[in-house]
């Protein structure tokens, strides 16, 4: 164990620093690992392309018992594709890649420093020659242009050196270590300090490349010979087999074996030598050049310390060790900074150079050792521990061989592996270039790099990155083929596909996908594609197969998951055909899957018997805080489907939508955020804020104009608004909106004018002209739909009720019969209408919107009663959301007209927060405050729901009313005139009466009040 952990009979000092140094080593042997393993995943990862798809859903449905309403809108799905991201450029990788350069030359300065005169003179001039090779100058410091920086930066560092060299070589290594480290970071502090470049460090990272190279090719060399060295100290080494000490009982694996062993280790080499210079093409399962180099730079951790003690040319523990971890820092962080960095030219100068050196070096060792310490292999002696004395040929007679060897080797290649390195060197400065947003210069460099390796991918890839900036498509189409050339990624396949996307080849950018799962049949990302590409076409089949093949086979599987779900919403046939598919949907925090299972849902609501009346799950993202960052297209997507599927009222959601709609990087979303945000209003039953937003819409866009009058349309049909429906319907001219336009005409009592409406939306109906034949006498009621539309409408048919007794569907009987029984209490009839309502079906026999109908009816046969028991008895009945305004309309007349006025003012605020635009509920809360001299809060009731009830005359009779109590006769007036016209003479010379009293008597307090 003392020989393996040598150091551990060190001082504390040398100790400490020298396993130091070992652990930077293994950190830069970790780093490169991780590197090496990420291959092009360092610089180049996959984005999400998100695209939106328009779908028209039926975002809200709802049912007079009689006719049913589809508020027809759109909704998005989003389809994503992965993309391959631009060549990254990171220049903080370049400045730690220097900073670990700077503490390996601290090493090397220490270590050489102990060096004799000779030895430290030569590795001087080679350290100072190598700095000169940095390009200071590319720092522009001011005042020191040309080789001012560098003749400085010699004379600091080769003073300190000889300093320590010639008169303290006494110092330990910690003071040397750490005089050096203070200067390189007091100069690396000024230099960053006074450099205007963007990023001095990578500068001088990219300039001096060249150098670096050659530090880590002579260092690779150096250490090649290594694992035959360790092959030597395998056969060699042996164990006693008894406890005598004779060397004839030694038992070792001798040298016929270390020969075996060698020949294997040395095929393996010239495999893949042969392999890479395209000699052979065979499917060779062969040790990768990286992992010799992991194992030769451990095994030489100890074996050059044998050779130092072996050859004692320096001490090991003073100056050696820190030289060959300094060495290991340099060639290793370089290696990983070429994986960092994407540069397959260097990455593949290190492969061949780590081949070549432990070839060439590994024969002429082999060579070495049979020569040398053949007949101390026979006797089972430990070579090892001689390994380095020779008895015939110096060791360096050897290495001059292999130097020699590993130039053939290169030149048989054709220099590529030169060039490689000349390649490298460029795209390293085009790094730079690109890192400094100067992209000439950047494309001039790899272009360059191109010329001495037009294959590289590193280069080809950049060149497309920057072609895609400049909107120059068939250019990056170019350099995306050639990157396929020599190492394919799919990453190239998907820029080239999107290029060909880009400008409309759509069938190549199928092919190329189909090429690259060929190559690449694991790729989740390709089939995502070739999925998304195929849903754009009929071919549904081959989309869910490549879709569903990329869920489970990708780093995101929520991309392929939600890409599905958007299949299947354009796709209703697929979805028709397996239910099923819609309940695998599972929980999700990712904005397009929550998007597309909203959307889902919605296409769903049309096709099911009992739609799901639940409150859909709220998007993550939205329960997060508040919102200020621009949408994305899936937040969008899901904040927009949601507001549209949103069953309860939700403020948050309100000014979630407002705050985004006003920031002006969703400027793109800004239409779709005020028909969502007014969908919420709505939602909140706030009418008048939704109905403001829908107009606004109407008007500012032309194209879209008509469906947003066709959604306001309905909104005014549900909530009784019936003559400002007609009004919105009137602007369209489709057919759709003709009968619903004839529809609320018909609600209003105004058939005549609806007459010719019915005639043109049953043109092409049937069975909208069945129902317009009916109304207009042309033919008696057959149906029961037609019997209860008779028995609805045509309030001047007093014999109507024979039709509706005739009825035999039991909602439709009930319906209708409700519809009497509300006529008949608008004459004061109760008793007929108590009739009626006994007469209507079971309650387990009809739907809840009959249900809901027959039990307000009942509550205002118990308001008219004055039956609080009654009244609050049916209240307390199920009913749906939508009758709930009008269920505590009636309950507040049963309080007031019995004097519970308490009572009776709660029930009107709820009903008037549900329904703050109904005429009947307004007036009767306003009339009700103006009781209680709350005028104030009245008008500003009135004042709201007027705009939309212009023709109502109690109404306007509250607000002329309202209007004398606070002294506005201006108001007043203009309401009277507007009465006159909404009300019959006889009812306007009534309330005219009233009027004029109020008025004198407001005069007469006047005139008292002047006196």
């Amino acid at each position: 164990m003392s020989s393996l952990f040598f150091w551990s009979t060190w001082g504390r000092t040398a100790r400490f620093t020298y396993v130091i140094g070992l652990l930077f080593s293994a950190i830069s042997l970790v780093l490169f690992v991780v590197a090496w393993a990420r291959g092009l995943a360092n610089v180049v990862h996959w984005d999400v392309l998100s695209e939106l798809n328009e779908l028209p859903v039926t975002a809200q449905s709802f049912s007079d018992g009689l006719l049913d309403y589809a508020v027809n809108s759109k909704a998005y799905a989003v389809s994503e594709q992965f993309v391959a991201s631009a060549m990254q450029i990171r220049p903080g990788v370049a400045t730690a890649f220097l900073i670990g350069v700077s503490l390996a030359f601290v090493l090397l300065l220490s270590a050489v420093t102990r060096f004799d005169r000779v030895r430290y003179l030569v590795s001087m001039a080679l350290l100072i020659l190598g700095l000169a090779f940095f390009r200071w100058e590319m720092l522009e410091i001011p005042g020191l242009g040309g080789n001012y920086l560098f003749l400085i930066l010699t004379f600091i560092f080769g003073s300190v050196s000889y300093y320590f060299h010639a008169f303290r070589s006494d110092h330990p290594i910690l003071i040397r270590l750490g005089v050096f480290s203070l200067l390189i970071a007091v100069v690396a502090t000024l230099l960053g300090f006074l450099s205007p470049v963007a990023f001095p460090g990578m500068i001088l990272v990219s300039y001096g490349m060249p150098v670096l190279l050659v530090f880590s090719i002579g260092f690779i060399f150096f250490i090649a010979p290594e694992i035959i060295a360790g092959l030597v100290w395998i056969t060699s080494a042996g164990k006693s087999e008894s406890n005598a000490l004779q060397v004839g009982q030694r038992q070792t694996l001798g040298f016929n074996n270390f020969l075996f062993i060698s020949f294997l280790y040395l095929l393996n080499m010239g495999l893949i030598w042969l392999k890479n210079t395209k000699s052979i093409d065979w499917d060779i399962l062969a040790i990768s050049p990286f992992v010799l180099y992991l194992i030769s730079v451990t095994l030489g951790v100890w074996g050059f310390r044998r050779l130092i003690q072996q050859q004692e040319a320096v001490s090991f523990r003073d100056s050696g060790a820190y030289l060959y971890v300094g060495l290991v820092l340099i060639t290793t962080l370089t290696m990983t900074y070429a994986f960092a960095t994407g540069n397959d030219p260097l990455v593949e100068l290190f492969e061949d150079v780590i081949v070549y050196t432990h070839l060439a070096v590994g024969l002429c060792f082999v060579a070495y050792v049979a020569i040398n310490f053949l007949p101390i292999y026979q006797q089972h002696l430990p070579v090892y521990r001689v390994l380095y004395k020779p008895k015939r040929l110096e060791l360096s007679l050897f290495r001059i061989v292999g130097v020699v060897g590993t130039i053939v080797l290169v030149a048989s290649g054709g220099l590529i592996t030169f060039r490689q390195g000349v390649a490298g060197y460029y795209n390293g400065l085009g790094d730079y270039y690109v890192a400094s947003n100067e992209p000439t210069s950047a494309n001039a460099f790899y272009n360059l790099a191109l010329e001495q390796e037009f294959q590289n991918h590193k280069s080809n890839y950049s060149l497309a990155s920057l072609a895609l900036a400049q909107n120059n498509q068939t250019a990056a189409a170019f350099y995306f083929q050639q990157a396929l050339l020599k190492q394919p990624n799919p990453h190239d396949y998907a820029g080239l596909s999107q290029t060909f996307l880009q400008t409309d080849l759509f069938f190549e950018a199928v092919k190329t996908l189909q090429r690259g799962l060929r190559a690449f049949p694991g790729s989740g990302e390709l089939q995502n594609n070739l999925g998304y590409l195929y849903a754009r076409t009929s071919v549904a089949d081959s989309a869910y197969y490549y879709l569903k093949a990329a869920t489970g086979n990708v780093a995101r599987d929520e991309v392929p998951e939600s890409n599905l779900l958007s299949f299947y919403a354009r796709n209703p046939t697929v979805l028709a055909a397996d239910s099923t598919l819609a309940k695998s949907m599972t929980k999700s925090t990712y904005e397009s899957y929550q998007a597309n299972a909203l959307i889902l849902r919605l296409m769903n609501q049309s096709r099911l018997a009992q739609p799901d009346t639940t409150q859909p799950d709220k998007p993550a993202w939205l329960t997060n805080g508040p919102v200020n960052q621009g949408l994305s297209v899936g937040r969008f997507a899901s904040l927009y489907n949601y507001a549209l599927l949103s069953q309860q009222p939700d403020t948050s959601l309100t000014g979630t939508i407002k705050r985004l709609s006003v920031n002006p990087v969703n400027q793109d979303f800004s239409d779709d955020l005020l028909v969502a945000r007014a969908v919420a209003e709505y939602t909140n039953h706030n009418h008048l804020d939704a109905f403001g937003l829908m107009n606004q819409l109407a008007e500012n866009d032309q194209q879209n104009g008509s469906t947003y009058r066709s959604i306001a349309g309905l909104w005014f049909l549900e909530q009784g608004l019936n003559r400002r429906a007609a009004e919105s319907f009137a602007y369209n001219s489709d057919t759709a909106s003709i009968y619903y336009r004839a529809v609320a005409l018909t609600k209003a009592n105004e058939l005549a004018i609806a007459q010719s409406l019915w005639e043109t939306a049953s043109k092409n109906d049937p069975a909208v002209a069945a129902l317009t034949q009916v109304l207009y006498d042309e033919r008696k009621p057959q149906t029961d739909l037609e019997k209860a539309v008779y028995a609805t409408y045509r309030t001047d048919d007093l014999n109507r009720g024979a039709y509706w007794e005739t009825i035999i569907d039991p909602n439709l009987k009930t319906v209708s019969g409700v519809a009497l029984a509300n006529n008949y209490l608008d004459d004061l009839q109760w008793r007929n209408a108590q009739l009626v309502l006994s007469g209507l079906p079971d309650s387990d026999k009809i739907t809840s919107v009959a249900m809901s109908m027959r039990t307000i009816a009942a509550l205002r046969l118990s308001a008219f009663r004055r039956s609080v028991g009654s009244a609050e008895t049916m209240a307390k009945k199920p009913i749906l959301a939508s009758y709930q305004a009008e269920r505590n309309y009636w309950l507040g007349q049963t309080y007031e007209r019995n004097r519970l006025f308490a009572k009776a003012k709660q029930a009107y605020q709820t009903a008037v927060q549900l329904a703050p635009l109904n005429p009947d509920i307004v007036s009767a809360a306003a009339q009700l405050q103006r009781q209680q001299k709350q005028a104030r809060t009245a008008y500003d009731l009135v004042v709201r729901a007027l705009p939309y009830n212009e023709d109502n005359a109690e109404l306007l009779k509250t607000y002329v009313s309202l209007s004398l109590d606070l002294s506005l006769r201006d108001y007043a007036e203009n309401g009277l005139e507007k009465l006159r016209a909404a009300t019959t003479p006889a009812d306007y010379q009534t309330f005219l009466a009233t009027y004029q009293e109020k008025m004198a008597s407001i005069e007469n307090s006047r005139q008292k009040f002047r006196q």
